[in-house]
């Protein structure tokens, strides 16, 4: 069944898909070799703080980051001021085969919060990582996703996502949606716009600046920031719309590009790309039907899209001036959204499946695709965390759509919060 092309993809995603019921969630990818690290992790504190404050507003963010990253595995520790781990703490390298997180904090200077953080690996009988922060009580928080960020960065060679933030659409009455952020760990909920209109599928530059799609002026048109942290303004097109359909901005890796969809009077759907610059447009695809959801390689020389030129939507690829199309997906009858991950090697999607969507990763280099999710509810909108480790997807087994996470390596997916209904994530470093 060809779809109505006024509808942007996401969307017709939400109105087809139907729940899965009696299914239990399988991966089946196996993305990372070796078991999770052992560590064992203490908060102390200094200049007469208290301890049970310093755990709930420091020590308990680290806790969560760690058991967050997929690379460790908390050994419980007593707190320092127990008698009963005093030997411990005067012979750290006596606590057996794991990592030993020591994290001191204490009043600053400033008047604010220090923390002195400390990791000891009994193996090698030294410390292997040593940091200090200080910031105000409103970045606490911040300070301990960077110190875990730090940490792995130190044991793995690739920096970890506490810091990171999940972009999404969320709705705030009938017909209006608004876009909002979230920390990785499901905390500090923050608006991004206040249009008082359909404003959804956000993309973010790798310099912080968000783009997406409102129809605050009626027609739906594209908005972002020319500059980080800059207003609000009409990127496409260049005066008030008169109709039409567009959709799904997303930036490309150098931020001089947008990628974008548009439709024609016949009711097809093609993908242009907007120059920043320059304001010039260019067009990338120019057939009959449904050509949409484009999604930039890390270098930004290829972008997968979706299309239903062969009579069912597929996954295709093509270089970034439209050349070179082929055909990346062949099994199933609808595979959609398509997003690239962030060291170029794999392209999650999804793909329905029975009753519902499922999400799916293709690695380029074997020319096969793996099965992440297999329910229960639609899983829609895959997204890629900065690192690679995981995904960011919407799901609405609970009856309405939430923002969920799954790694690659079998675990179960976890949920990210009870914000809801949610749509279109985005997993960004910025903002």
């Amino acid at each position: 069944m060809i779809i109505a092309p006024s509808i942007p993809f996401p969307i017709l995603l939400a109105l087809l898909a139907l729940p899965a019921a009696g299914q239990e969630t399988q991966v089946n990818l196996e993305a990372r070799t070796g078991s999770l690290q052992a560590i064992a992790f203490s908060l102390s504190t200094q200049d007469g703080l208290d301890l049970d404050w310093a755990n709930v507003h420091f020590g308990d963010v680290i806790r969560k980051d760690l058991s967050l990253t997929g690379v460790f595995r908390e050994m419980p520790v007593p707190s320092p001021q127990d008698p009963n781990v005093k030997a411990e703490m005067e012979s750290p390298f006596a606590n057996g085969h794991h990592l030993f997180l020591k994290v001191s904090l204490g009043k600053s200077a400033s008047g604010g919060y220090s923390a002195q953080a400390e990791t000891l690996d009994p193996r090698a009988g030294k410390s292997i990582f040593g940091k200090s922060y200080t910031g105000s009580e409103a970045v606490l928080r911040r300070m301990a996703h960077r110190l875990v960020d730090d940490l792995v960065a130190r044991i793995t060679g690739l920096r970890g996502v506490a810091e990171s933030r999940i972009l999404f659409a969320k709705e705030i009455s009938s017909g209006v949606k608004e876009l909002y952020q979230v920390d990785r760990d499901g905390h500090s909920v923050r608006p991004l716009t206040r249009l008082g209109s359909l404003t959804i599928t956000p993309s973010v530059s790798a310099d912080g600046r968000l783009a997406f799609l409102t129809y605050k002026a009626g027609p739906p048109e594209l908005w972002g920031q020319q500059q980080p942290d800059g207003p609000f303004i009409r990127l496409y097109p260049s005066k008030p719309s008169q109709g039409g359909t567009i959709s799904t901005p997303v930036w490309s890796p150098d931020g001089k590009r947008l990628a974008f969809v548009e439709g024609d009077r016949r009711g097809n759907t093609n993908i242009k790309v907007l120059d920043i610059a320059s304001r010039r447009v260019r067009l990338l695809t120019d057939k009959s039907g449904i050509n949409t959801e484009p999604a930039w390689n890390p270098s930004g020389t290829q972008i997968a899209f979706t299309s239903d030129r062969a009579g069912y939507p597929d996954i295709y690829l093509m270089e970034d001036d439209g050349s070179n199309v082929r055909r990346l997906t062949s099994e199933g009858k609808y595979n959609a959204s398509p997003a690239w991950s962030p060291d170029g090697s794999m392209i999650a999607y999804v793909s329905r499946f029975e009753s519902g969507f499922d999400l799916f990763v293709y690695k380029l280099a074997e020319g096969k695709a793996y099965q992440l999710t297999r329910g229960p509810g639609s899983s829609e909108s895959p997204a890629w965390s900065p690192d690679g480790r995981f995904l960011v997807y919407t799901n609405n087994a609970s009856g309405s759509s939430r923002l969920y996470t799954t790694d690659l390596a079998g675990n179960a997916p976890q949920q990210l919060s009870d914000i809801s209904p949610t749509q279109s994530p985005e997993w960004t470093r910025s903002r």
